[in-house]
């Protein structure tokens, strides 16, 4: 799916009661679920030299941004269990998380955020976060200061099955006070991909500028792909 086709594809509409469209019966959608890293945080740089700086103050090597990616979407934990298995995973990834505190310096928000989310608000849609990062993904919000932009946020603390297991989705689903069915996914990896399916919601948006490729997100039979923030919201508006 390129580009272009990928903005291209809709259904047709027809009229509800209430003035909204809604596509082949379907009900207009209620909210936009977003991952964190790699979707709406640029944290490249803070995960490499997060992992960087654990990894090597212990002894070991650094392994390929490649490697790294793979484990793209999961907690810290489970990468520190791979890459550093005569060590106690969840002690990594506590210090993993203290690194990051330290440089915040090191992330930022991805173009287009606060323009994007401004105006599907305009449309009466509720924001979430759906993020396999831990809690301190709210101190990242907080320190961008673009808290005010979500109506909840998931981390993986609040869990036990992390994406692709669509127990986030549902928890934020209930949170925001919608069906997973009215809601959309957006991620940049087979994860999230994977946890809109399960979840049930009603369209999954990939995103190319994280940690994955186009390639990867097709596979992964995400229902549309775009290469920036700016290319969600007439998809979204499209269903209205």
């Amino acid at each position: 799916m390129d580009h272009n086709s990928s903005l291209a594809k809709s259904s047709a509409d027809a009229a509800s009661g209430d003035g909204r469209r809604v596509s082949n019966g379907v009900r207009p959608l209620e909210a936009v679920i977003f991952d964190a890293d790699g979707t709406i945080l640029d944290t490249r740089e803070l995960m490499y030299e997060a992992v960087k700086h654990t990894l090597t103050s212990h002894g070991y090597e650094m392994p390929r941004w490649e490697e790294l990616v793979d484990f793209g979407g999961r907690p810290a934990n489970e990468t520190y269990a791979h890459f550093a298995p005569h060590h106690d995973s969840q002690l990594l990834s506590d210090k993993h998380k203290e690194f990051q505190m330290e440089h915040l310096d090191l992330f930022s928000a991805y173009e287009g955020l606060d323009d994007l989310v401004g105006s599907l608000k305009k449309f009466g849609l509720k924001i979430g976060i759906c993020t396999s990062r831990r809690k301190n993904v709210i101190d990242l919000i907080n320190h961008l200061d673009i808290h005010h932009h979500f109506d909840g946020v998931v981390h993986a603390d609040l869990i036990n099955n992390y994406k692709p297991h669509p127990e986030g989705l549902f928890m934020i689903c209930k949170k925001l006070g919608v069906e997973p069915s009215r809601s959309v996914m957006v991620g940049d990896t087979e994860a999230d991909i994977g946890a809109g399916k399960a979840a049930g919601c009603a369209f999954t948006v990939g995103i190319t500028h994280g940690i994955r490729t186009r390639d990867v997100l097709t596979e992964a039979g995400a229902d549309y792909i775009v290469d920036h923030l700016n290319d969600i919201l007439p998809l979204v508006t499209n269903k209205f």
